[in-house]
């Protein structure tokens, strides 16, 4: 089935909705990507992060030991 316009709306077979919501979510996902990327700032802070990972100045911990801690 092809998509159909009519006096009500769009038909638009499934199969091709799925596909533009998956595409239209890849697009989001890149664009997203590229915010952060332009962003100075944040892209600072990553940079400073991988550093800290690399230096061995972090701390292991699970995420219940987090949600104990900020509560």
């Amino acid at each position: 089935m092809d998509v159909q316009v009519k006096k009500e709306g769009v038909l638009i077979p499934k199969d091709m909705f799925n596909d533009m919501i998956a595409s239209y979510q890849k697009l989001d996902q890149i664009m997203s990507t590229i915010e952060i990327m332009l962003d100075k700032e944040t892209m600072e802070s990553i940079q400073k992060s991988k550093q800290q990972i690399e230096n061995g100045e972090f701390v292991e911990c699970t995420l219940e030991e987090v949600d104990k801690i900020l509560s």
